[in-house]
């Protein structure tokens, strides 16, 4: 198996690097604009992947990079190379709680190779976590390894989910409902953060309606790391964008079995 340390400590420098230059915004009432999609974007985003691409450009021009507020190029300008390695970068992800100085925000920076994510980094640093993995080499929070929790009830389980608006406006309100109903309890942690918990071993399920490539790449690795697992709502491997299922394996099954029901109404 390839060795990627020294992708991933490109990609924790990175992440630092980002998360950097938006912790120096942060509660300071940053420039605010609404995208075209109707979600927000600050003048912290677009300084934080600016750095970072910065920093790719330099240390591998020959990579491509696709970040949330750039689009796709090739690290050292112009069109992207058919086929070379891909960073994928969200300067922060979690916007609205960073406008609102809800801490729960990370700058996320990921590398994809022929479609398979090997490294990634999740650095947040107003929780002061930063959770890392490249493939083969295990997960980690703050340099301490991590697990998901091997639970295979639900009685004692957690299910973290985004806002129930998120759910209606795609159609899936009784399968949000089915879910946490059968969970000890559930609570809305968006973002990355819900995936990173079910990461360490904090909670057991975390659904997400639809995200984007940027959302998922760097934690997928970490919790396919950590023993968890991730796939769209339909089990099929994440790719691109859609919803995303993480789960720590073991329940994985019974909640893609929910989702697969048909509407009762």
């Amino acid at each position: 198996m390839k060795d990627y340390s020294g992708e991933l400590q490109s990609a924790r420098e990175f992440a630092e690097a980002g998360s950097r230059v938006a912790m120096g915004h942060y509660r300071a009432n940053p420039v605010t604009k609404r995208k075209s999609d109707g979600t927000w974007v600050t003048e912290a985003d677009w300084a934080a992947e600016a750095q970072i691409r910065l920093r790719i450009a330099r240390a591998w021009p020959d990579h491509n990079v696709l970040g949330e507020e750039e689009g796709l190029s090739g690290a050292g300008g112009g069109p992207a190379t058919p086929g070379a390695p891909t960073w994928v970068i969200d300067p922060i992800d979690g916007t609205h709680n960073y406008m609102a100085g809800i801490p729960i925000w990370a700058t996320l920076v990921g590398l994809r190779i022929d479609d398979t994510t090997v490294v990634g980094v999740c650095d947040a640093p107003a929780l002061g976590e930063v959770y890392e993995a490249a493939v083969g080499s295990g997960a980690r929070m703050n340099g301490e390894p991590i697990a998901v929790d091997p639970l295979d009830t639900w009685e004692d389980s957690t299910v973290l989910t985004p806002g129930a608006e998120v759910f209606a406006q795609h159609g899936l309100t009784e399968f949000l409902n089915a879910l946490i109903s059968r969970a000890w309890r559930s609570r809305g942690f968006g973002e990355f953060w819900g995936h990173m918990l079910v990461a360490r071993g904090a909670a057991h399920v975390m659904v997400e309606p639809e995200l984007n490539l940027w959302d998922i790449c760097a934690l997928e690795v970490i919790v396919a790391e950590a023993g968890g697992r991730t796939t769209s709502l339909d089990g099929t491997p994440w790719s691109g964008n859609g919803s995303a299922l993480t789960t720590n394996g073991r329940l994985h099954d019974d909640v893609l079995r929910l989702a697969a029901m048909p509407p009762t109404g």
